[in-house]
């Protein structure tokens, strides 16, 4: 009885020192909100962070992203208190009337009209990006309905800390589908694939 006791602690202990084996993913890996599968991520800052047009904005900037990504929410969302947000947008154009031709005033003379143009189709194309839509209307209903209730003064002093937060869930997402792409790597090496090189879709970055 000894000597099994003993030839079983020693096999136990050979295990124990070998190498695990490698794990394999059964699955191929699917990308995060149904998004595409050839998305190419905006490039990444020196601290890893992602380079959105959102990006460091203040004032009158800020406020005029800010606006574009609530009227893309008041056309696009439609889930349980979307009702609420449209009415909240129309309350923040006609509270803020003068406050929304003022930024627009501060992106011409800082761009030119030609390029607030450019602008203002790649915020509603960056702010319509369908895997973030879920997350991102239910934020924009909460900035809708603070916006409408400050005074001009607040709102423009807010809209950073506000576009901020309007732009965490395509932050996320980014974040989401660079896992998804180093997964689905893996998961090809496994399988010796050799993947075809393709266009991919380019997403906002930071410079128009």
């Amino acid at each position: 009885m000894t000597r099994w006791i003993g030839l079983a602690a020693a096999c136990a202990a050979t295990l124990a020192a070998a190498p695990a084996a490698a794990q394999t993913m059964q699955q191929e890996p699917q990308a995060p909100g149904y998004a595409a599968p050839n998305l190419r991520l905006p490039p990444r800052d020196a601290h890893g962070d992602y380079l959105t047009p959102n990006r460091e904005l203040t004032g009158h900037n800020a406020f005029w992203n800010l606006r574009i990504a609530l009227n893309v929410a008041a056309i696009g969302c439609r889930h349980t208190g979307s009702l609420q947000l449209i009415s909240d947008y129309n309350g923040i154009i006609a509270r803020h009337g003068n406050l929304i031709r003022a930024a627009e005033t501060t992106v011409i003379a800082r761009t030119g009209v030609a390029a607030r143009d450019k602008l203002s189709t790649k915020l509603f194309n960056y702010f319509a990006q369908p895997p973030a839509q879920k997350e991102f209307c239910r934020v924009a209903g909460s900035i809708a309905q603070q916006v409408n209730g400050l005074s001009s003064v607040e709102a423009v002093a807010l809209a950073p800390a506000m576009l901020e937060q309007i732009d965490r869930p395509f932050v996320e997402f980014y974040h989401a589908y660079a896992r998804y792409q180093v997964d689905l790597a893996a998961y090809q090496a496994q399988r010796g694939y050799q993947p075809r090189t393709e266009p991919g879709i380019q997403m906002a970055a930071a410079k128009p």
